[in-house]
């Protein structure tokens, strides 16, 4: 097949090869530079291409880090003897196996140790063993 008196391959690396003289003409003249396996690496959102040696200068256009979030006081801070954690989990309203389950998902959810900042995990840590203790415990009468 032709197009132009050329076949269609002889057309798509004439076109290719004006594609690559463009990029080496675009590149010449921007900040981009070759990086690692081939890639390139430009200049990004609002990123100066007049950084120079200081590459803290490309981070100019970038909006500032969020500021660290205050860390979580949890509710039950003061709550960690057993029969405030037994009240806490509420078990004398679960009356099926499923119940048990869910309320396990539920108080897992709410006291996690992963869930609070490092300071409140071993109070948490607490909380969980005892309520997996309690839950446990009345697994047992339904099985």
């Amino acid at each position: 097949m032709t197009v132009f008196g050329k076949s269609l391959f002889a057309t798509v690396l004439e076109s290719l090869d004006l594609q690559v003289e463009e990029d080496e003409e675009d590149t010449a003249s921007s900040s981009v530079v070759r990086g690692f396996n081939g890639g390139y690496v430009g200049g990004g959102f609002g990123a100066r291409a007049d950084a120079g040696s200081d590459p803290s200068l490309l981070f100019d256009g970038y909006p500032p880090d969020p500021v660290q979030a205050v860390p979580v006081i949890p509710n039950w801070l003061g709550r960690l003897s057993e029969t405030e954690i037994a009240e806490d989990l509420a078990l004398q309203n679960c009356r099926s196996e499923n119940d048990l389950r869910e309320r396990r998902r539920l108080f897992a959810f709410e006291n996690h140790p992963d869930r609070f900042s490092v300071e409140y995990r071993d109070q948490a840590t607490r909380r969980m063993m005892v309520a997996n203790q309690f839950l446990d415990a009345a697994l047992v009468k339904f099985r």
